[in-house]
């Protein structure tokens, strides 16, 4: 035992002594830090939800809307009643339903620019509160809209649609400022799954509440509860933490720790928006998330439909059909990240294109499935339904993690970006599910599924080819900015004030 201690030299006490100070340290981290920034990021996911939410209602609600109509027809008929006209104003063409799908997406291809500027000029919290007031207004005046004609609606799911531009930029920029540097794919994770949520929020709600209120419900249901969050929202979120009154000294510290001048203040840096264009891992991202979009959002928006008038599900049973996969969806984004991150000896390129694949090629497969099946087959077809929702929450996982190291302080542009491209999809894809299936008929939907099939396919190949992960040389640069953090300017102001009364 003599000897044994007499072997241990003083590098190897003092090394001893390191690690016994770094689990103190570890120790201390976990026991100082607060939690703010966890009910900052929840308040923020939950408000992110409401707002994507309010869109999708629509998707659903269509279906009640025609099924009550189809009922106030049948019951006046019974009575020999005249069916007054004004209570027909709901009862629309088909084209009429592709605007309606659309005009949720026509409004932010324009704003997204524009609310990138804004939050850049006035903060998230000013430019995301707008946004917020505009989609709880246009929800709970949508059933009064729709008594005044169709214009009048198409107008309402405009300014529903138009908030929804904010959210990537919310994503990341909310990200960089209150996520600690360890933490930062768990909490862009959460925050991205407002797109998964949404639908599982709207799908059984809108089953529940049209059989119950009828579909004019859904809107008033959904509006209150985007209120009550907006008020949430308003009370606790700040646009730093410093600036935040429920943030502890260690919290703040921990918050800031190990970021660079330019992810500190993101929204000083300047953003060269020709190099970015020019980067082929930049096109790479934004291609492949185009085509996970174009497979998700078919049944994102056509999800009730396709589960309706073509597998052939009752309205009851198909709100909660056309949620359940999306609660899986949820949960695969949100385990997938950090397991990609422990997936080190992968590298980080090829735990992106692995994550990225197996996604894609999960969609790929499901719809190359639905191809093929018979009508008859609809348990088949809904297993391929829940395939394609939950392979999309892996795929944000990827591409996520891969603009996060192309991009650094300037992801927030290329995610604006990104949701412009990503809401042509939604401004497209109802034009082509007219073409290519108007009627809602199994061999219209199984050539349309061909064509998605190639779509997220090709997509998905770009990706490998061409991703990094890797900064890009655009990303290095000096923000003009004070290189302290904002814990060492409230440590230098209590010297000096110190200093003052001393000399006083």
């Amino acid at each position: 035992m003599l000897k044994a201690s007499k072997s241990i030299s003083v590098e190897d006490l003092n090394r001893f002594s390191d690690l016994h100070d770094d689990d103190q340290v570890s120790e201390k981290k976990i026991k100082i830090p607060g939690r703010t920034r966890w009910y900052i990021c929840a308040i923020v996911t939950a408000l992110m939800t409401l707002i994507q939410a309010n869109v999708h209602v629509y998707n659903f609600t269509v279906l009640c809307m025609q099924e009550e109509q189809a009922k106030m027809i049948n019951e006046s008929r019974s009575r020999n009643e005249t069916i007054i006209p004004s209570t027909l104003n709901f009862n629309f063409s088909k084209f009429e339903q592709d605007l309606l799908f659309s005009a949720a997406y026509i409004a932010p291809l324009p704003s997204i620019i524009i609310l990138y500027f804004l939050t850049n000029r006035s903060g998230v919290k000013t430019t995301f509160m707008l946004c917020s007031v505009m989609s709880f207004l246009s929800t709970i005046l949508t059933p009064i809209a729709t008594h005044y004609g169709f214009w009048y609606f198409w107008a309402a799911r405009f300014f529903q649609g138009l908030p929804t531009a904010i959210l990537g930029i919310v994503v990341s920029v909310v990200t960089c400022h209150w996520s600690t540097l360890s933490e930062n794919g768990t909490y862009v994770s959460i925050l991205a799954a407002h797109y998964q949520i949404a639908p599982l929020l709207t799908m059984p709600l809108s089953a529940l509440m049209c059989s119950v209120g009828g579909w004019s419900s859904v809107y008033y249901t959904q509006g209150t509860i985007t209120a009550i969050l907006i008020v949430l929202f308003a009370v606790f979120y700040t646009d730093k933490p410093s600036e935040s009154r429920y943030v502890s000294k260690g919290e703040l510290k921990a918050i800031e720790d190990g970021k660079s001048l330019e992810e500190k203040h993101v929204e000083k840096s300047k953003t060269p928006f020709v190099a970015i264009h020019k980067d082929s891992a930049v096109w790479a991202i934004w291609i492949t998330s185009v085509g996970g979009t174009i497979g998700f959002s078919i049944f994102l928006q056509y999800g009730p439909t396709y589960l309706n008038k073509v597998l052939h599900y009752n309205l009851s049973t198909t709100g909660w059909t056309a949620a359940i996969p999306y609660i899986f969806s949820c949960i695969a984004r949100i385990v997938a990240q950090p397991l990609s991150a422990n997936c080190s000896f992968l590298g980080e390129r090829l735990a992106a294109i692995v994550s990225t694949s197996i996604s894609q090629g999960t969609m790929a497969i499901a719809f190359l499935v639905l191809m093929f099946i018979p009508q008859t087959w609809s348990s088949v077809g809904q297993l391929c339904y829940s395939l394609v929702i939950v392979a999309n929450g892996l795929n944000g996982v990827g591409i996520t993690r891969s603009a996060q190291l192309v991009c650094k302080q300037h992801m927030s542009f290329v995610y604006t970006a990104r949701a412009f491209y990503n809401g042509s999809v939604g401004l497209f894809l109802p034009l082509l599910v007219n073409f290519v299936a108007p009627n809602d008929t199994h061999s219209e939907w199984s050539r349309l599924f061909l064509i998605i099939f190639c779509i997220v396919f090709i997509s998905n190949l770009i990706f490998i080819i061409f991703s990094r992960a890797e900064a890009a040389p655009w990303t290095i640069g000096t923000a003009e900015v004070d290189d302290r953090s904002e814990q060492d300017l409230e440590d230098q102001k209590s010297i000096s004030t110190a200093t003052t009364v001393e000399k006083f």
